[in-house]
């Protein structure tokens, strides 16, 4: 099978699936690109008529062809996005202190939301409802993130057509490698890395949309320091849109899924900020500090006194672990020959020298830290335990971005390190020593 047929063949099973829930239909018949008959007008889209559909080219996209019972509207898409921010008092808080309803509905409903987009929304509720939790989640963010920013109406819309965009893609490929637990192979990366294109296409074919809105669903994995994907684009190349939409979707799987197991809120999320901001552009940064700040959240305190003298001594050890991390990546980027150029290169490079300040910065690498850390005692539990705890926010965010740093690194070695390097063995080696080291380091986190 090509890739188009696969493709189809997961979407038409997802339609067969609703249909077991709600009515799909054919609301007029369904021919191929040269005329045959495939489903005739009223058909249910059910699996029996899965074959009549897979693997053939249409004239147009499917979804113009059906119909979905109860499919979303305009206000019923404001009721979903009212539903997820219940959930969570903390978005709540922030959403009322904003005041940011108004704005949300008028995003929904001045200007006409296509019928196939509400369509297609419909499909991801109910096939894949985390990855429609995360859709409302990103867009009201990057919406509210935009207007903090005082970025225009039209810049606004667009990051509002972004957010709902920009993971329809994911509806056209295999649904288990969008919940496969561990890494991915090569080819399973390249499937799940080629969601955003196939995202750009179906919004191409829902809406003339504006340009801004297929540049940031294209960019919203693109990172400012150049380690995102697909093209590696840096800071300057980079728009608004996919940028805060991108921000968004990190900020909903730290706050969704790690602080909903933890007990955290929105609140704990500036160790994430401080230490990542050179991932994105520094003005979504601000706004978002700006955002939680404004709403006065108050931050979680989840550590008891059974376990706070534990904290300091595992503080200690991965202060050890982190420092060695970067050590080893220095030494490793500065082996680079001096022949090699590129845009990996260039992202190991000054990722290491980003980490480095941001260590510096902060002051975990400090001896006063360290001084600390090994002075505390039972008595200091009320002064030093939301301390401790931010801390150890800040040493978990440091490992993710050693994690997506390293990332580059196989490519790096494929694609950009001279052939008859000399020092090509001793870079694989220090490479792989560096992926040890960095699984030894979250061994404390799980």
């Amino acid at each position: 099978m090509d890739t188009e047929t696969v493709i189809n063949a997961h979407y038409v099973n997802h339609l067969a699936n609703v249909n077991n829930k709600k009515k799909v239909v054919a609301t007029e018949n369904i021919y191929n690109q040269f005329g045959a008959l495939l489903v005739p007008k009223g058909t249910a889209i059910e699996h029996r008529v899965h074959d009549f559909l897979v693997g053939h080219k249409m004239k147009k996209q499917l979804d113009e062809f059906i119909t979905v019972d109860g499919c979303l509207t305009a206000n019923s898409l404001v009721a979903e996005f009212n539903k997820l921010l219940a959930l969570f008092p903390d978005l709540q808080q922030i959403h009322q202190c904003i005041d940011f309803g108004q704005m949300l509905e008028h995003l929904c409903s001045v200007q006409q939301i296509p019928r196939i987009l509400l369509q297609k929304l419909t499909i991801l509720k109910l096939q894949l409802p985390t990855i429609f939790e995360q859709t409302l989640f990103s867009t009201w963010l990057g919406c509210m993130l935009a207007k903090e920013m005082k970025l225009s109406p039209q810049h606004i819309r667009n990051t509002f057509y972004v957010g709902l965009l920009h993971d329809l893609g994911l509806l056209h490929i295999d649904p288990e490698l969008i919940s496969k637990q561990g890494s991915y192979s090569d080819q399973e990366w390249h499937s799940v890395k080629h969601h955003m294109m196939i995202s750009v296409a179906i919004a191409k074919l829902i809406y003339p949309f504006d340009e801004e809105v297929y540049r940031g669903i294209k960019e919203h994995h693109e990172r400012c320091d150049g380690t995102g994907y697909p093209k590696e684009l840096r800071n300057e190349q980079l728009s608004y849109s996919g940028q805060l939409i991108g921000l968004a979707d990190i900020i909903c799987h730290i706050r969704t899924r790690q602080y909903q197991q933890s007990g955290k809120s929105m609140a704990n999320i500036m160790p994430y900020i401080q230490i990542n901001q050179h991932s994105f552009k520094y003005e979504s940064y601000q706004a978002m500090y700006t955002l939680v700040q404004r709403a006065e959240l108050e931050i979680s305190d989840l550590l008891n006194r059974k376990d706070f003298l534990a904290l300091p001594k595992r503080l200690i050890l991965q202060r050890v672990r982190i420092t060695q991390l970067h050590l080893a990546f220095a030494d490793f980027v500065a082996l680079f020959p001096k022949e090699t150029k590129g845009k990996h290169s260039k992202a190991l490079i000054e990722s290491c020298e980003h980490i480095g300040d941001t260590i510096k910065r902060a002051g975990l690498n400090s001896p006063e830290t360290l001084d600390w850390l090994e002075s505390i005692s039972d008595s200091d539990f009320n002064d030093a335990r939301q301390e401790l705890q931010e801390l150890d926010s800040m040493h978990y965010e440091l490992l993710w971005q050693f994690k997506k740093v390293f990332r580059i690194i196989p490519d790096f070695l494929q694609e950009e390190l001279p052939a008859k390097a000399k020092l090509a063995p001793q870079l694989n080696a220090h490479a792989e020593t560096m992926q040890q080291n960095l699984l030894q380091a979250w061994t404390d986190y799980q």
